[in-house]
């Protein structure tokens, strides 16, 4: 799994062309990992502000989780040969989001079909 993570202050700070070129990068690389079969799937998370946190107790409140570091934004899963691809997926997302991404592996015996 392949993680991006940012707020709303951290896209504003951006310039229009800065994004334009962001937003045009990530479709080039879904298209690319789609066609290379790597892509199991991907999704664009609302902010942070408009999760909701559960509690085991059923208390909740809005706001995300993790409130020490920046909320996670988008992220891709895929089915890659080895650790060294992923790696190299990140470091291209990396170096055009100017952001650091996360990588992880999932857990071998958790996947699905």
């Amino acid at each position: 799994m392949i993680m991006v993570f940012g707020d709303e202050a951290g896209l504003r700070e951006r310039i229009p062309d800065r994004i334009e070129h962001e937003v045009a990068f990530l479709a080039e690389l879904e298209d690319e990992l789609a066609q290379r079969g790597e892509i199991v799937t991907t999704e664009v998370l609302e902010w942070g502000s408009a999760a909701t946190l559960v509690r085991p107790g059923g208390d909740r409140r809005r706001g995300n989780f993790n409130t020490v570091d920046t909320p996670l934004v988008r992220f891709w899963v895929v089915k890659v040969p080895d650790e060294s691809r992923a790696l190299e997926i990140a470091a291209r997302v990396a170096h055009e989001l100017r952001e650091p991404v996360e990588v992880r592996q999932c857990m071998e015996a958790s996947h699905t079909p």
